[in-house]
């Protein structure tokens, strides 16, 4: 599956305890990759404190100036930067071998599954092909491949249907999707469930719906941080 790459902001996605891969090509032009941990953030100076890199088992101290390419490992996604050693040795604090490091505002977010599938409750509207008239649904997930639709009314695995939803600055009208699983009746809502795939989507509003997922997750992270 192709990986979906977008800019977002270091403070909102990076933590202490974040493993690491550091790479760096050694003077035989050999890329070396090493494992490291977070220890500190410090965006408001760009600087990061990791652990020392080790490889095969071994602390790796690298010279201050080294230019290196850093990739962060969360759960679904892995977050990309350059940087640059700053400086290393023992932490006063902890007494562990650490290393400072640069980090810029932004990295990249590389979204290692296809599509990122988050809770999301939206109402919209769809027709049946072949019928003009319309039927109400709500969503009770979304993802940039399609929707997790709850609605009154039994259809059909394989159908295809057309979606208006209106996800602020996106409008899908008349979306060609289909139904591809039958998720059951929910008895406490009164909805039948299904898993709808949208079809036909081009580069450029899969690319929007990509980055609308993003901007979705990162604000229920916060509100789950506010909690």
């Amino acid at each position: 599956m192709a990986e979906y790459i977008a800019k977002v902001n270091a403070k909102d996605v990076l933590r202490a305890s974040m493993p690491l891969v550091i790479e760096l090509e050694n003077k035989k032009g050999e890329k070396l990759k090493m494992k490291s941990t977070i220890h500190d953030l410090y965006f408001d100076r760009g600087i990061l404190k990791i652990a020392m890199p080790s490889y095969q088992g071994r602390f790796v101290p690298i010279q201050r100036g080294e230019f290196i390419h850093v990739t962060a490992i969360a759960e679904k996604v892995v977050y990309s930067f350059s940087s640059r050693v700053l400086d290393y040795g023992r932490d006063t604090e902890s007494n562990f071998l650490v290393m400072h490091i640069t980090v810029p505002e932004q990295v990249n977010r590389v979204q290692r599954r296809r599509y990122v599938r988050i809770p999301l409750v939206l109402s919209g509207n769809y027709t049946v092909e072949g019928e003009d008239i319309q039927h109400k649904f709500l969503t009770r997930d979304f993802s940039a491949g399609g929707i997790l639709m709850c609605t009154s009314r039994f259809l059909k695995v394989g159908q295809t249907i057309y979606i208006d939803l209106d996800l602020g600055d996106i409008k899908l009208i008349k979306q060609k999707a289909q139904i591809v699983r039958y998720a059951g009746f929910n008895e406490t809502t009164g909805f039948h469930e299904y898993g709808v795939q949208f079809l036909d989507v081009s580069p450029e509003l899969e690319k929007s719906l990509v980055s609308y997922v993003f901007q979705q997750e990162i604000k229920l992270k916060k509100t789950r941080e506010e909690v």
